[in-house]
This record gives structure tokens, sequence and C-alpha cells, in this order.
């Protein structure tokens, strides 16, 4: 703390009281609060107006419990009030910022307090902190300068000044500084090896980043002897050399040794395939001489690294026709022998090619008559041997898994349903046939069943806890949470009485964002935002974390890491689980403000059952009733849990037991989501996390598709036009979604030309929407090219183009819509769409008779499926009844 020994000018303290503050100070530090405050009361009591007194008793206020912000923000405030002049009474007001993560206010406090004492070193190292955090570069640069004019012999201020100027992209004054440092040293010592070896290896990153190529080698070179990570300087080097015009040969070499050190290091087979010119350039495949150059390459490494999979696999990327056979065949068969079950997902990426599927389907599925023929593998491609000998029975159980696979891939779901039966008729223990029939259910549109399976899977093995997640995702798609949350908690640490809450603590994104998705499909919107700001949360706690690490990097001198954490920090928001959980949220806020009064939803909702038949309203009704029967057990299982949980807890404590990690948890104010459910400005609260998605999740259409929901209720259609705009850069205008976003802006901005508009805006819109449309004079007419120019690619399109001629409401908008949906078979169809279109069909469109239709083309195109009731719906167990499950939710014992 800045103030250790200070007296201040204008408001100087006798010896008694200064020893006193100095006291108070030296408590603060060690985190003797109570005895700080005492000193500050005794202090204060002959001084009541002492600025850095009062600062200083709010600094330690502040430490003592969240509910005393407010007190601590007033001492610190009345300091200040009472000492201008002071550096200290703003050096502990930025700190107060800074714990509550508003860094802009602390670097205005630092920056007044460093007017007032300009070369005060920890106000200046706090300041620099806080720059490199809000990346504000100039000024981390100017800081960092400060600093090292102050103390040129720490070595930490000579590399921090580097590291700035490195991340203001001034390579060549950061390798400039490093030298400089380097001159000052001299016999490095055994202690620092480590860290000089980390030094020379940044330095010649910094220089090949600034593209002084030569300059990255020769630093390379002279350090070799002392530098400690060997395999980090060969890859370094070998990029380098192969930048450098006339280095290939030299480039080739280093990667060939890279490769012999580590011969399925795929990044390295990549690189080498570069420097020897056997890449696809611009968007075109490979030439016949490349394939050629590549498949000697492979035949060369493949004996040389005979043990290698990668020198095995990566040719079945280049190869074609007869060649990719013979070696397919080569590579598959080993791993079916010994029962590989990722074989599948490590080919998936061939699926591409469909000439490539279809050889490997083929391939499997001789392997399957001639085991079941046989017992023995085929011989292999172009050899005339009579074959291997007998293989193990459970060979076939893993040809027949990988079968499956491929033709759930190829859209034929209920053979590899077919396929998978055989294989559990077999050897039924097997946990891996039925995850992949659980996926397989998933895919034919019965997620009950699904759920089922996963369920049978993990009560094989309770002991394992990816069978245990695979069980709670399931859960969660079919809308169990209950269920689900209470197999996830089979897997919590005993004497944990916060249930899943836990699970927030461990950052379980993928478990918050399928269990928001789930109460948001019950409409159980206050849940779903719950969870999904949830994870938004858990981002910002990620890159507040790096706060910590930008001197603890420093001072260990782990200097590549730590540029390779900022530059992660700086695109943190753009991974996928922080657009997911941001869109959905979006889509909630805006189901809030869209939803209908109570009195609207029953008048629709009559207005529905009376367009039904008898037969149908009677099963409407039956659901209806099984839907509240459901809801209320939930509320009364919930409350008798919460009794249970309550008695649990006092049980314990009257055995003196130490409920650590729940009672330390703060009770959350909220735990319903009630509250973010009932913001009253739900367009504002979906406007804020556009902004964030479209600053760091541009690229995601997702992004996109949100902004134009949002931009559109605003009244914004500029930025509605943008948010279009990017939509079809990402996508293009074909796709469905984008289609939609289309006629929706084109038909908004006609319906917005009757009203007065600033001209630049009028022309703008009408300019962006012209572009967008193309030959089409309006919004009709586009509908119509693009559904005939599309709607035979798939249901999915013709869905779009139904609700686009929907949303139009030209007279017989209807009876088109209707025609469009039901003109196609639903066989190659996915499921979800299947599905929008019978509720498309039984609500908004009025037409029973052919969602009846649809239903009976459903039901046979999705025998699995129990929405169209298909006729081969899988039994459920009736012990695995979600609702009541007892027995497989006891504790667990390892």
């Amino acid at each position: 703390m800045s103030a250790s020994g200070h007296q201040s000018a204008s408001q100087p303290l006798p010896a008694k009281e200064a020893g006193l503050f100095r006291q108070l100070v030296k408590f603060y530090e060690t985190k003797q609060y109570k005895k700080a405050i005492k000193a500050a009361d005794q202090v204060l009591k002959k001084f009541p107006e002492h600025g850095e007194t009062l600062s200083m008793k709010g600094l330690v206020v502040s430490n003592m419990g969240s509910e005393r912000k407010e007190e601590a923000y007033d001492l610190v405030r009345r300091g200040l009030k009472a000492d201008l002049r002071s550096h200290v009474c703003w050096h502990v007001y930025g700190l107060l910022y800074r714990a509550d993560r508003d860094y802009r206010e602390a670097i205005k406090c630092y920056l007044n307090a460093l007017r007032l004492d300009k070369d005060n070193v920890q106000i200046l190292r706090d300041l620099a902190l806080l720059q490199i955090q809000m990346r504000d570069l100039p000024g981390f640069v100017d800081t960092r300068q400060q600093l090292l004019a102050l103390k040129p012999n720490n070595r930490n201020h000579w590399i921090t000044f580097a590291l700035a100027h490195h991340a203001n992209r001034a390579h060549d004054v950061a390798a400039q500084v490093l030298s400089a440092y380097e001159g000052t040293l001299g016999e490095v010592p055994a202690s620092e090896a480590y860290e000089y070896s980390e030094m020379v290896l940044y330095k010649a990153g910094v220089l090949e980043e600034g593209g002084d190529l030569e300059g990255a080698l020769g630093v390379l070179d002279a350090g070799a002897p002392k530098i400690k990570d060997g395999t980090g300087a060969a890859e370094l080097r070998a990029g380098i050399l192969a930048r450098l015009p006339g280095r290939k040969a030299e480039a080739e070499a280093a990667y060939r040794a890279l490769i012999a050190s580590n011969p399925d290091h795929t990044k390295w087979h990549d690189a080498l395939h570069g420097v020897l010119g056997l890449k696809a350039e611009g968007g075109q495949g490979l030439s016949a001489e490349q394939v050629s150059k590549l498949t000697a390459l492979y035949q060369e490494l493949g004996a040389a690294y005979p043990s290698s999979s990668a020198c095995r696999r990566i040719p079945l990327d280049f190869l074609q026709g007869a060649a990719f056979t013979a070696a397919a065949d080569a590579y598959v068969r080993k791993y079916l022998r010994k029962g590989v079950p990722s074989l599948f997902r490590d080919m998936r990426p061939l699926y591409s090619d469909a000439g490539k599927a279809r050889a490997l389907g083929e391939l499997l599925e001789g392997y399957a008559s001639a085991l079941a023929a046989g017992g023995r593998f085929p011989a292999l491609a172009g050899d005339a041997g009579a074959g291997d000998g007998p293989e193990s029975p459970q060979a076939r159980v893993w040809v027949l898994y990988y079968l499956a696979q491929h033709y759930d891939r190829l859209g034929d779901t209920t053979r590899g349903l077919g396929l998978l039966s055989e294989a559990l008729a077999h050897t039924p223990t097997l946990v891996e046939l039925r995850t992949a029939r659980a996926k397989l259910l998933r895919h034919a549109g019965d997620l009950e069943g699904a759920a089922h399976e996963c369920e049978t899977a993990r009560r094989a093995d309770l002991s394992d806890r990816y069978l245990n997640s695979l069980a709670v995702k399931a859960l969660l798609r079919a809308d169990k949470v209950d269920a689900a949350e209470k197999t996830a908690a089979l897997f919590l640490r005993d004497g944990d009485t916060s249930g899943v809450a836990s699970l927030y603590d461990m950052q379980h994104m993928w478990f918050e964002i399928a269990a928001g998705a789930a109460h948001e499909r019950r409409r159980e919107y206050g849940k779903a935002l719950k969870k999904y700001h949830a994870v938004v949360k858990h981002f910002d706690d990620i890159h507040e974390d790096q706060f910590d690490f930008h001197s603890y990097c420093v001072r260990k001198t782990t200097l590549r890491a730590y540029v390779a954490m900022l530059r992660m920090e700086d695109r943190l928001y753009g991974h996928p689980f922080f657009a997911r959980a941001a869109v959905a949220a979006v889509r909630v806020y805006l189901s809030l403000l869209d939803a209908p009064s109570a009195a609207q939803q029953q008048e629709d909702e009559d207005k529905m059952v009376a367009a039904m038949s008898a037969e149908e309203r009677k099963k409407y009704k039956l659901k209806k009733k099984k839907e509240e029967k459901a809801k209320a057990k939930e509320v009364e299982e919930a409350a008798a849990a919460k009794e249970a949980a309550a008695k649990e807890k006092e049980k314990d404590k009257k055995k003196g037991k130490d409920g650590a990690a729940a009672d330390k948890r703060e009770k959350d104010p909220d735990p319903e989501g009630a509250q973010l459910a009932a913001t009253p400005d739900p367009l504002g609260a979906a406007a804020k996390l556009v902004a964030q998605l479209k600053e760091h999740a541009g690229h995601v259409l997702d992004a996109q598709l949100a902004a134009f929901e949002v931009y559109v209720r605003k009244g914004r259609l500029l930025l509605a036009l943008s948010a279009v705009q990017r939509a079809v850069g990402i996508a293009g205008a074909s796709h469905p979604d984008v289609h939609r976003v289309v006629v929706r802006l084109a038909q908004k901005v006609a319906e917005a030309s009757s009203s007065p508009a600033h001209p630049t805006v009028a022309g703008l819109l009408a300019e962006g929407v012209s572009a967008l449309l193309g030959a089409a004079k309006d919004a009709a007419a586009y509908n119509t090219a693009w559904v005939a120019a599309h709607a035979s690619q798939s249901l999915a399109h013709r869905l779009a183009g139904a609700e686009a001629t929907l949303a139009l409401g030209a007279g017989d908008a209807k009876s088109k819509a209707c025609d469009l949906l039901v003109q196609g078979s639903p066989d190659k169809a996915q499921h979800a769409d299947c599905v929008t279109v019978l509720r498309l069909l039984e609500g908004p469109l009025a037409n029973p008779a052919g969602a009846t239709k649809w239903r009976a083309a459903c039901s046979t195109a999705f025998p699995y499926s129990r929405v169209f009731e298909g006729a081969q719906r899988v039994a459920l167990e009736p012990d695995y009844e979600f609702d009541t499950m007892v027995e497989a939710f006891g504790k667990l014992s390892f």
C-alpha cells in the first residue's frame, strides 16, 4: 500500500497518531481488519476529518463483507472530500473501484494520484496492471517506461517494458529492449537457466512476428546451447525456415526431424505438406501430381514409423478410388479387432466425400458378411491370399457398431437402429452399444427412449462419470430436468447440501446450456435465464481471472504462455458456449417481450380446441391434465426436497459436521430467476447481449439473426439491415434462416416507407433492401422466386418459404403455405423440422386434415418417433419412470 510511512502535506498528524496510522496500514496489509478498524477509530477520535485515515478505514471495511460496500464508499468519499490533495485518498478510491471491476474509474483515480505523486512505484504498478487488463496499450507502454526509468535494476521492469511494446505491435522496439537487458547480464546462473531460455525463445518469436526472420533465426542459433525447450525451439526454427526464400530444403529437414520425434503430431505433417508444395491452393483440389507425391511420401513415412496411426490415417484424406479402399481396409480393421469405440469419429471427416462414404459402407458391409459367414475378415484389398485367421466374436459386434453410425450419418437411422439391435442381441452388456442406440433414437425423434437407453448404460457402470454425463444430457433433452439434476448430483462431493448449485462453481457450461434449453422449452423463462446468465457470468469470471497472471507470468518468465493467454482472452467471448448462451438468453427475453396476455392465451387455446376433432380434443385434454398434474407434483417434490435438505443440514450441525461447501457459498437472492424474468425492459437486456455478440461473435450466424430480431423490435432498421447483410455474408441467401429475415426486413422497410424518415436513412434502407432482393421488385416476388429455386432442396427450405409466405399475409397465404409444406415427402427430412411443420399445420395454418395426413406420413418416415406415434417405438423400462425414480439415486460409494 502506497500509504506506508506517508504524511499528508495538507493534513499532517502528530507523532502518536502517525504511528497509529502506520499500524492501520500494517494491519490492513496483514488482513487483521478488526485491529485496523480499532487503530483508525483511535485516530479519527482526535481527528474526525483526517482524509487518509477515513479512506483507509473505508478500504478496510470494503474487505469485511459485500454488505458493507456502501459504507466503504461513503468513508472513502468523505476522506477524499477532506483531503483532495492526498495521493493516498485517490489511490484507495481506485482500489475500491478495482475490487468492483470498474477498471475505467479505477484508472482515472490512479491518474489523479500520480498527478500528486508522479514517482510512486506502487501506484504506477497498479495502473500498469489495469492498463493491460483493459488493453490500453499506449498507456501501458508509457507507464512501463516510467517504471523502468525509476527502477532500471529490476529485471521485471525490463521484461514488461518489452512485453508492452510487443503487445503494441512494436516488435523491433521490443526486441531492442530485450537485447539491452541481455547486455546488462553477466554469466547466467544455473538457477535462472530456464528463465533465460524462455527469454531467448520469446525474443525469437517477437522477431519472427515482426517479419525479421533472419534476426529470429540468428537469436535461435546463438542461444541454442542455453535453450531448454528443444522441441519448441525446433518447431519455431522450422516455421521460420519455411517462410524464408531458398531455405525450403532446410525446412523440410527440420519438419522431418520433428516428425521423427513424434510421428503422430498432425500439425507437423500439415506443415511438411506446405513446405513440399503439396497443399491445395485457391479452393482447388489436389492435382494428380500432388497426390502422387503425397502417396510416395506416406509410403516412406509409413515404412519408417510403422506404429504411427497418423502416417496411416492422413493418406485417407487424399487417396481416391481403389487406392483409398485398400488404405482404408488396412487402417480400420486393426481398430475393429481392438474394439476402439472412437473409430467412426476418426473417420467421420471423410464422409464429406460421397464416394469415400460409399466405399467405407461397402467395405464394412463386406466385413459383416464375411464375419457372419466364416468368422474371419476377408483378405486385404489387393491381397490374393486366403485372408486372416478366425477373429474374436466381438469383432463383428464392433463392425455392426460402426455400420450403425455409418447409416445414421447417411440419414438411414432406422437401418442403423436395426444393426444395433442385432449387436445388442449378441452382447447386451456393451455400454457403447447403448450410448450409440441413444444417439440414434434421438435422431429418430424419440428423446425419451434415448434417455432410457442412456440410463441403462449408466446403471451398467455407476462409477463412470462419462456415462453419468451422457445420461444427464439425454434427460435434459427429454425435458426431465429434476431427474437430470438428481443424476448429476450423484457425482458431487458428499456433504454438499447445495445440490447441483456446485456445478456453477465448477463452471459446467454444457450442463447449464442444456438445462437452460430444457427450461426454455417448458416455458420456465426465469429458470432458463438463470442458467444462460450463469454461462455469461463464467466468461466474465474467466476474463477477470487473467488479472492475477499479469504479474505472475512475468515473475515466472513464462512469456510465450503469457502472450498466448492474452490473445486467448482477446477472443474469449467468441467461444461457441458464450455465443450459444447469449443467443438463447436473447431468444428468451424476446419471448417475454412477445408473450401474449393470459386472456389472449386462453382465447387462442379455445380457438385451437374448437378446430380439433372429438378424438383430438380428448387427447389434448388428457395431455393437458397430465402436464398440470406433473407440474403440481414437481412443486410438491421440490418443497419436500427443500424441507428434507433443511432437516439434514440441521442434523449435521447438531452432530458438529462442517457443511463447508454449502455454508461458505453466498445465498443466491434469485435462485429461480424470477427477478431476471420480471425485468421491466427485456428488450434492453437483450440489446446488451447483442452488443457483446456483435463485437466478439459476429462470425456466428445465430448472433446476427438475434441482432436482427432485437433491432427490428427497437425500430432500428439500419442496424437490422446491417445484421441481415452480415448473415447473408456468413451463410448465403439460400439459407432458410437468412431467407426468413430478408423477407421480414423487406416487409418492415416497405411498411416504414409510409411514415416520414430522414432522407439519408430512407435512401440507405432502400438501397440495401434492393441489393438483398436482387431482380425481385418486392418481398412477395423475392419469396416466390426463392421458393421456386430452393424448395426442392429440403424440408427446411420449404418450411422457411411457407413461414415467409404466411408472414407476407396475402389473401391465399395459408393455402399456399399448406401446399408448400405437404408437397414433398418427409423421408429425408430432419425430425425437428417435421415436428415444426406439424405444429404449424395444427396452429397458425389451422389445417387439421393436413396435420393428420402429415402425421401419418411422418409416422412412416420415423417409425421410432414418439411424437408421430411410430409403429416401432421402443418399449420403456417401467422402473425408469423418471418422475418417480428412487433406487437409481442412492449415494455412490467407490
